[in-house]
This record gives structure tokens, sequence and C-alpha cells, in this order.
């Protein structure tokens, strides 16, 4: 046999040697937050839960379907673009976590995780779902500004939010309240957040609020999804 034929034969040993060595061995890979068909925000973050060795070497990638994955949707691959994973331990497991650099579209979608072993891609048995919401409640109506018997408060009221920006019904989970106030002609008008509540009703006690002669006050709903009117993604 030629001599260069053996050197071709060691090299192609030896690769393969090394691949075999260097691979990451993953037992299992699964979906772990959000929580089955859970309702959340244009960009929810994913955690993945592994079992393997190496993992701190492991690359994961995210995948998103509307058909049961005939169709993908949305893949995010760690190893092509790591922003925005992060290896982490979840509640004494390995896994990883991942956040969407860019807001997903509306609709319930199945999605898996895969994990790289450094060889190949192994896909997770397991699926969830998940149902993404990015339209907000409609803005508050009807705010009133009264106060208190004694002086010793402003009290804010306004009617309880029930659709959101579409028309469509919604579950407000909590209201946001916001205070105004123009200290001088020179300076402008900035909110400060003073109060995060779940009724439909706030007195305001702070000092400042009582003695500055012009005050302002703005209250926003936020559902269930975390979404809030004029909130940037």
């Amino acid at each position: 046999m030629p001599r260069s034929r053996h050197i071709l034969i060691f090299l192609l040993a030896l690769a393969g040697s090394f691949c075999t060595a260097s691979a990451q061995t993953v037992d299992e890979v699964r979906p772990l937050e959000p929580e089955w068909r859970e309702t959340v925000g244009p960009r929810p973050v994913f955690k993945i839960e592994v079992e393997g060795t190496d993992l701190v070497k492991m690359r994961f990638r995210l995948v998103l379907s509307q058909d049961d994955f005939d169709t993908e949707m949305y893949v995010f691959n760690q190893i092509e673009e790591p922003n925005g994973w992060s290896f982490t331990a979840l509640m004494g497991e390995y896994g990883a976590m991942f956040k969407p650099p860019k807001p997903l579209e509306d609709g319930r979608y199945q999605w898996r995780a895969d994990a790289w072993n450094g060889v190949d891609w192994v896909e997770g048995e397991d699926y969830s779902e998940v149902d993404v919401d990015s339209i907000p409640p409609a803005y508050v109506d009807r705010l009133e500004m009264d106060v208190e018997q004694g002086g010793t408060g402003i009290v804010l009221a306004w009617n309880p939010v029930t659709i959101d920006q579409d028309g469509r019904p919604e579950y407000v989970e909590k209201y946001h309240v916001y205070r105004y106030i123009r200290r001088s002609f020179f300076f402008v008008i900035r909110p400060f957040e003073i109060a995060v509540t779940d009724e439909t009703k706030f007195v305001d006690r702070a000092e400042i609020a009582l003695v500055t002669p012009l005050v302002f006050y703005k209250v926003t709903a936020e559902d269930v999804a975390g979404n809030e009117p004029d909130r940037r993604y």
C-alpha cells in the first residue's frame, strides 16, 4: 500500500476519534418556560432544560411553529447568533435562557428546543405551546381627581379597562399611576411612576403632590402579557 494512502487513512481515523471525543452527550432537552399555553408579550424569555455531559459547552436552537413544525416560523440558532442567549442553572438543573431580539408576531406557537452535541443537532422530543400577545390594553378612560377630606391626599379614580386597543376583550392585571409635576416655567413636565395597583382607585398622599400648585396624573393598564400602552419593545 502506498505511503500516502497510509497517511490518509491515519488522518481520517484521527479526525473521527477527535470528533467522537469532543462531542457532548445530550440525554434530553426540553422546554421549561413559558408554561403550556401561557400568554406572554412579544419578547418573552424562553427557558430550556438539558441533561447530558459537558453542558457548559453545549449550544442550543429554539424553533417556533404554528403548524406542528411542518414549517418553521422562527429559528434562533445560538451557534449562528449568540446574542440573547445565556447559559444558566435553573432550579438545580442546567439549561439556557433566550430572549428574542425583536418582537414576535401575535398568535399561538408550538416551540421546542434542540441541543448541539458537537457533531449534530439533537432535537427535543417534547414541545410546548405559547400564546404571544403584543396588543396593549386600551387607554384608561375618565380619570378623575378629587381632594381627600381634610386635604391629606389627592384621590384618583378611573373606569376599569376591559378591552385592548383592537377592541377585543382584555384581562388587565394591574394599573400604573404616573405623576407629572412642572417645577417651573423653564422645566419640561416629566412623568414619574408613583404606584402600581390592581384597583381602579389610588390616593396620592405624597407631600410634593399636596404643595405643588400644578400637578397632572396619568394611569395606564398592563395586561397579563406585560403589554402597556406606549411601551416600546
